[in-house]
């Protein structure tokens, strides 16, 4: 008996149109999987967070956050501002006194000597003839002391001499407010005393504070100084 849907005997396994025979699986895709949506879950592990922005980071003790500035050292203290020529005169004058009583020792101990020493002779209204000296040697000598003193304490760490230490201000460095050294303290008091023996330059140096910005002497600006209040005098 023939089978009707095949048209064959023996009624193999049906054939469908356009099947061309036996029926077979598909073969497997190899193209790859869609992404997934956005937003959705992966199994990877999670996205590191973005870095905080510069400047953010807390400051840990005793350094700074990021693009801040340092604390202030010792020499530059918070409200710190430019001695004003009152305050620079009063701290000359007590040094003055210490050097002037060096200056009256050393006159004593040199006055037999005729070193250096230059001589006047004035005759007075009643006859009265008056014999004055002038040591120079004593100046120099002088000046030589007062050139170590200024370099040893200007230029130590606390950078005052007694009169400064007395009214409270401080020799810095015009750029860092810092400690100048023994080396500039030491060329700042040479600048000042050779401008002491020649009177006029002195006089301005003296009072050139009274309209400079920084209140610098001429022997400030040669050295590259400045003269600061501090919070506490001595």
């Amino acid at each position: 008996m023939d089978d009707d849907v095949t048209g064959e005997s023996g009624g193999g396994p049906p054939s469908y149109p356009g099947g061309g025979g036996s029926a077979s699986p598909a073969p497997p895709s190899s193209a790859p999987p869609p992404p997934p949506p956005f937003g959705a879950p992966t199994s990877g592990p999670p996205p590191m967070p973005p870095p905080p922005p510069p400047g953010s980071y807390p400051a840990s003790a005793g350094y700074p956050a990021p693009g801040g500035f340092p604390p202030p050292g010792p020499f530059a203290a918070p409200g710190s501002g430019y001695a004003n020529w009152g305050i620079r005169l009063g701290g000359w004058l007590i040094d003055f006194a210490i050097f002037f009583v060096v200056q009256i020792v050393l006159g004593g101990l040199f006055r037999h000597s005729n070193t250096l020493t230059i001589h006047f002779t004035n005759t007075m209204s009643n006859g009265t003839v008056r014999h004055t000296r002038f040591d120079i040697l004593v100046l120099f000598i002088t000046a030589l002391i007062a050139i170590v003193y200024a370099t040893v304490l200007v230029g130590g760490p606390r950078g005052q001499t007694v009169g400064m230490m007395a009214v409270g201000i401080r020799a810095v460095g015009d750029g860092n407010h810092g400690p100048i050294g023994y080396g500039r303290a030491f060329w700042r008091s040479v600048v000042e005393q050779v401008f002491r023996f020649t009177v006029i330059v002195w006089i301005i140096d003296m009072l050139f504070p009274l309209w400079d910005g920084k209140r610098q002497t001429l022997h400030d600006k040669v050295v590259g100084t400045v003269v600061l209040r501090v919070r506490n005098a001595g």
